[in-house]
């Protein structure tokens, strides 16, 4: 394992996220970097230890002695940092509901199962209709354009539209919906400042409000949509809590509805980049789910992942105690050069699925199949009716939130 203060030319902290600019523009020239010299690095900075190598990563989302509570680690963990929403139960808000990517068993395993019942190959498939139609009207709304903003325009509405009216809230909700996402996804920046965990708290209560007159309404009168069947979800006379069906939500419709966001936006930009790439798609159209496989693994929307040691053990020999914070790098793990032959090489029919977008395990992405449908029919949609699209007049603008790898906007002409 190495040690900062053994090599103070690398990273820490905050440079080992999108809130540094140079990671922000190029994180594969660190991430190379330290798998080489560094795959298991200690960032004493935030208080864990970044892997990089895929073997490393798929090996610690696997193992059964690693766990996603945040209670379970260190005071001082990086996990503390990001777990914590500053939502309490005070009188007239809604109590904190641990979200079901930070639960270990037996609570992640029970409502795993029971969310299972509702989120089927079969629900996901029946939206397909819903997500063409969807994308088709968003698309027409700026048919006469000649120029937009990919990310405010498409990618960011389109999944806020798709989940709602997949869980059955109002479409009226939309915008709400959306600006009250974006501002709990900073939960996640471990720099966030007390106004923003002001906003942040103020559009979780928010959006529990509407969320919990939603699920109360669907108790009286259940009706064919995602948060009815969460209701009916029982498994051996157990059911989901109010706050449980709450609380999952919440998940799908800010860290879902970001990731699916950053699928498009950063397959699209791929995809202007490399217009050899571009071309074989809309000759092909038949290559999308390969396009989207390779869209995810060549830039990652979900860079890292963090898991919190139960119990003494090891990686690749090195040892690590109870309450230990390892944070692995998806990004980098999608391009080890061991996994992936030419790794920074983007190519649509790499036909190489193996990637960790999604994670793997026992948390491995419940919504990962709606993200690969949505990916699909979105940007095939959208190259196919403007097949010319190429880079905007002002240049495009990352996001500078960790965990999350993609656009804050995305300009592009459409003629």
């Amino acid at each position: 394992m190495s040690d900062p203060d053994d090599d103070l030319s690398l990273p820490r902290g905050a440079a080992l996220t999108a809130r540094d600019a140079q990671f922000r523009e190029d994180p594969d020239a660190l991430y190379d970097s330290l798998r080489v010299h560094a795959p298991i690095y200690r960032d004493t900075a935030y208080g864990r230890t970044l892997l990089t190598r895929f073997d490393d990563v798929r090996s610690v989302l696997r193992h059964k002695k690693f766990g996603v509570d945040a209670r379970k680690s260190h005071p001082d963990s990086y996990m503390r940092r990001v777990a914590a929403t500053g939502v309490s139960g005070r009188e007239g808000q809604t109590a904190y509901e641990p979200p079901l990517v930070l639960l270990d068993d037996p609570a992640h395993r029970r409502i795993r199962l029971l969310m299972s019942k509702a989120f089927t190959p079969h629900a996901i498939e029946a939206m397909k209709p819903r997500i063409q139609v969807i994308t088709d009207e968003l698309l027409a709304t700026f048919e006469d354009e000649s120029e937009i903003d990919f990310i405010e325009r498409f990618a960011g509405p389109l999944p806020t539209l798709i989940i709602a009216e997949m869980l059955g809230v109002p479409s009226t909700h939309g915008a709400d919906l959306k600006r009250w996402s974006d501002k709990i996804l900073q939960g996640y920046d471990p720099e966030r400042d007390v106004t923003t965990q002001r906003g942040l708290r103020e559009s979780y209560v928010e959006m529990s409000a509407l969320l919990k007159e939603t699920v109360a309404a669907r108790r009286r009168k259940p009706v064919e949509d995602l948060i009815s069947a969460m209701i009916r979800a029982q498994e051996e006379s157990d059911s989901l809590t109010d706050l449980e069906i709450i609380s999952l939500c919440t998940q799908l419709l800010v860290a879902g509805n970001v990731t699916t966001t950053d699928l498009m936006g950063n397959g699209l930009h791929a995809l202007m980049a490399h217009p050899a790439q571009m071309h074989k798609l809309q000759a092909s159209p038949q290559l999308i789910e390969q396009a989207v496989e390779e869209i995810l693994r060549y830039d990652c929307p979900l860079t890292e992942t963090a898991r919190i040691a139960l119990d003494e053990l090891s990686i690749s020999g090195c040892p690590f105690s109870q309450g230990d914070t390892l944070t692995v790098s998806l990004a980098a793990a999608n391009h080890d050069p061991a996994q992936f032959p030419q790794p920074h090489e983007f190519d649509i029919e790499r036909g190489d699925a193996t990637h960790l977008a999604f994670g793997s395990g026992v948390h491995v992405c419940l919504g990962a199949p709606l993200a690969r449908l949505e990916g699909q029919i979105c940007l095939q949609a959208f190259i196919q009716r403007f097949p010319t699209v190429r880079p905007g007049t002002e240049s495009p603008r990352r996001r500078r939130l960790p965990f999350f790898r993609g656009f804050e906007c995305l300009p592009v002409k459409l003629s």
